[in-house]
């Protein structure tokens, strides 16, 4: 049993989107110590890296470590379908990170969220509750639109 558990987190999209749950929670811990914690809406540098450049370099490495694994041998399909699974694994896992760091270590960067969702007069189970959606749908859609780029460039040439 525990073995055949080892073996589910050694597929390469559920390695790669856990990677990225990961920076996710490095970004938000980071946002703390720098004092960053305010707002979602500031654009530090800490945010642009978390929403940019770390999907573009964690699907990179995920993709191209999946054509390693295919013998060097990718396909635009092979490579769209592995970033879509790492998406998928960061689409599901993602909300909670936000739920945890919501309820448990920043409740006070809610009205930042609020603001933003314009949602003015709801709860901050409702307020948790739409962001938790919305990082499942724009994980699963910017997720899925950097493996089609980068399936492209990634895949064998013929």
């Amino acid at each position: 049993m525990i073995k055949a558990d080892m073996e589910f987190f050694k597929k390469n999209y559920i390695k790669y989107g856990l990677i990225m749950s990961g920076v996710t929670v490095l970004c938000l811990l980071l946002m703390q110590i720098t004092g960053q914690n305010q707002t979602f809406d500031n654009k530090s540098p800490i945010q642009l890296i978390a929403q940019f450049v770390a999907p573009l370099i964690v699907w990179f490495f995920g993709i191209k470590a999946r054509k390693k694994e295919l013998k060097n041998k990718l396909t635009y399909k092979q490579g769209l379908l592995e970033g879509f699974k790492i998406s998928l694994v960061y689409a599901i896992v993602s909300p909670f990170i936000f739920m945890f760091y919501y309820l448990f270590i920043n409740p006070a960067i809610l009205e930042s969220v609020r603001k933003i969702y314009h949602l003015t007069n709801t709860s901050d189970a409702m307020i948790i509750g739409s962001d938790m959606l919305a990082q499942f749908i724009a994980a699963l859609i910017f997720g899925t639109i950097i493996s089609a780029v980068l399936a492209t460039y990634l895949k064998t040439k013929s």
